[in-house]
């Protein structure tokens, strides 16, 4: 053998070696990381960081369509273990149904890794967020609704509008909720974004001035302060309070 193919063998064999180097390191980092082949996996805490045991998870398979998914629900320790098929692209997502004020509501969890999967599977942990932006811009937010609407014949710049929002009782979560101040963001119409869910008592200012305020399309009289709670008119949609405003 000449010194020359002595050399390039050699350099073929270092290489080898640390190929196989790298991909044992990359297989302890996976093994390290909880990821199981072919299941998906994960833990869902609440606003505090602690597990929530009966939340639905769902693993869709966005290759063959979303109406193609897995199921499963966290133990008491806030745990899920969902097998994933052999073929596919997968998306996970959960939603907490839960009863406040007499209301139920279906809300969509914050995934700590929003990125499809495959087979190999993956580590998909859940948090319950109050407010936040969803990974997907489009999606909106975590927080609540509240839309406004003029009385008819009664036109004004929306967003000079300020609003005052005071919780009554604590926040769905359990937790003591603060007075807010919210001025809208103006499409069509005006829009107040992200406001922790609970019930609140709400009064607003057109530039200073008083607005007298109601439930959108209701039979009450218009008054200085309303009392709020928030609807989920579709399952999974964010939850709305619609108010109408004069002077």
């Amino acid at each position: 053998m000449t010194t020359k193919s002595y050399k390039i063998g050699k350099n073929i064999i270092v290489l080898t070696l640390l190929t196989i180097i790298s991909v044992s390191a990359c297989s302890c980092k996976k093994n390290e990381a909880g990821t199981q082949q072919g299941y998906a996996t994960g833990k869902i805490t609440d606003t505090k960081g602690q597990p929530i045991p009966g939340v639905e998870v769902a693993i869709e398979n966005t290759l063959v369509g979303y109406h193609s998914t897995a199921n499963g629900v966290t133990d008491s320790k806030g745990l899920y273990k969902i097998k994933v098929s052999n073929v596919g692209t997968f998306h996970a997502s959960a939603y907490l149904n839960k009863t406040f004020n007499g209301k139920q509501y279906k809300l969509e969890l914050h995934c700590d890794d929003n990125d499809a999967f495959g087979n190999e599977g993956a580590v998909r942990d859940f948090q319950w967020r109050l407010t936040g932006e969803k990974p997907v811009a489009l999606d909106g937010y975590y927080g609540s609704t509240i839309e406004l609407y003029n009385e008819p014949g009664y036109y004004i710049n929306e967003a000079n509008i300020t609003l005052t929002l005071i919780p009554i009782g604590n926040l769905i979560d359990g937790s003591a909720g603060t007075t807010l101040t919210k001025r809208p963001i103006v499409t069509s119409y005006g829009m107040v974004h992200d406001i922790p869910l609970g019930k609140y008592t709400v009064s607003a200012t057109y530039n200073g001035v008083p607005l007298r305020l109601k439930k959108l399309d209701s039979n009450q009289a218009y008054s200085n302060t309303m009392s709020i709670e928030f609807e989920q008119y579709i399952s999974t949609g964010t939850p709305i309070a619609r108010i109408s405003y004069n002077q």
